[in-house]
C-alpha cells in the first residue's frame, strides 16, 4: 500500500526514530525506502542491519555517489517508489502507531468513490514533542480542497507543519522543484501539485516533529542564503502566474513583495521573472510596503 521515502545526511544518530516508528506501526504493509545523500557516517552500517534483522516489511537503501541536497534526493527516491501511495518521511520523524491504517483506510474510501482520483494527496496535523499541534488546524475536517480554495481564497494556507501522503504516480509526474545554487520552499512544489489534483485534509495527528541541534531548521544561516531561498521559492511560485493575477490576488502580491526584497539582495539572470512580472512585482511590493511598515509598528 504505501511506500516510505527518507531522504538523510549524515544522520546515523537519529534515522532508528523512523525505525522504532515504523516497527510499532499497527499495518505493516509498506516498504521503506532510505537514500543516502553521500553521508559519510555509518547509516551504511546501521541499516544493513535493520536489514538483517526480522521486519514484516522490506528495507531498500541507496547511497548516492555525491551529495545533491533534499529536494534532488527526494526525486530520485520516488522513482524508486513502488507502492500506491508515498509518504516522505523526514529521517528524524516519529508517528503515531496508526498512522498507516488510519491513512490505509482514507485512502480506501478514497477509491471508492465517484472522481476519487482527482485527490492526489492527504493531509494531515503534526505535533511538537510537546504534544502541541504545530500551526492551525484546517477549517474542516475532511476538508477537499483545490488550490485556489486552500490558498488564494484565504490569501495564504493554513499555518503551520502539515503532514502528507501521495499518490505515488502524482509524485512521480510532478517533481520538486530544485535549483543548485539554494534549497526551494516544499510549498512551492505542494501548490503546483493542488492547481491540479484535490488535497483532502483531516484533522487528525499523526506526525510529531523533532528540532534537532542539526536539522535544518536550527541551522545557522546567512542573510545571503535566507534571500537566495526567498529568491528562487518565489520566482517558481510566480513563473506561470498572469500578470494581473500577481496584482490582483493578496497572496501572490505577498510573494511578489518577497521576490523584490530577494532581488535586492540576489539575482540570478538564468533564473528571473520576465519584465513585466518583474514590474507586477515592483507594484505588489509598492502596495504591500506600506501594510508592513505599519504592521511592524503596532508590533
Amino acid at each position: 500500500m504505501f511506500s516510505i521515502l527518507t531522504p538523510t545526511h549524515n544522520r546515523a544518530d537519529v534515522i532508528d526514530r523512523v525505525y522504532t516508528s515504523l516497527k510499532n506501526q499497527t499495518c505493516q504493509d509498506f516498504e521503506w525506502i532510505i537514500i543516502d545523500d553521500a553521508g559519510t557516517d555509518n547509516t551504511s552500517e546501521v541499516v544493513r542491519q535493520w536489514q538483517e534483522d526480522e521486519n514484516d516489511f522490506r528495507i531498500v537503501y541507496h547511497k548516492l555517489p555525491n551529495n545533491v541536497g533534499k529536494a534532488p534526493v527526494v526525486n530520485f527516491g520516488i522513482d524508486k517508489c513502488t507502492h500506491p501511495i508515498t509518504i516522505i518521511a523526514d529521517d528524524d520523524d516519529t508517528f503515531t502507531t496508526t498512522m498507516l491504517e488510519d491513512l490505509k483506510s482514507i485512502w480506501d474510501t478514497i477509491d471508492k468513490t465517484e472522481n476519487g482520483q482527482q485527490i492526489g494527496a492527504v493531509w494531515t496535523l503534526v505535533q511538537d514533542e510537546k504534544g502541541n499541534i504545530i500551526g492551525e488546524k484546517f477549517p474542516s475536517n475532511f476538508w477537499q480542497v483545490n488550490f485556489k480554495e486552500r490558498v488564494l481564497d484565504r490569501n495564504g494556507p493554513p499555518l503551520g507543519e502539515k503532514w502528507h501522503s501521495w499518490r505515488t504516480s502524482v509524485l512521480q509526474e510532478y517533481k520538486k522543484f530544485t535549483n543548485p545554487n539554494s534549497r526551494v520552499n516544499p510549498s512551492v512544489s505542494w501548490n503546483r501539485i493542488n492547481k491540479d489534483f484535490d488535497f483532502l485534509c483531516v484533522n487528525m495527528v499523526h506526525r510529531t516533529y523533532c528540532l534537532s541541534e542539526d536539522g535544518y531548521i536550527l541551522q545557522k544561516k546567512t542573510r545571503l542564503k535566507v534571500e537566495k531561498r526567498h529568491y528562487y521559492s518565489s520566482f517558481y511560485e510566480l513563473e506561470k502566474v498572469p500578470f494581473f493575477k500577481i496584482l490582483n490576488k493578496k497572496y501572490y502580491r505577498k510573494v511578489g513583495f518577497t521576490y523584490i526584497k530577494a532581488f535586492y539582495f540576489y539575482r540570478d539572470n538564468q533564473t528571473r521573472l520576465s519584465t513585466s512580472k518583474l514590474l507586477a512585482c515592483m507594484i505588489a511590493f509598492c502596495i504591500e510596503l506600506p501594510k508592513k511598515f505599519i504592521s511592524a509598528i503596532k508590533s
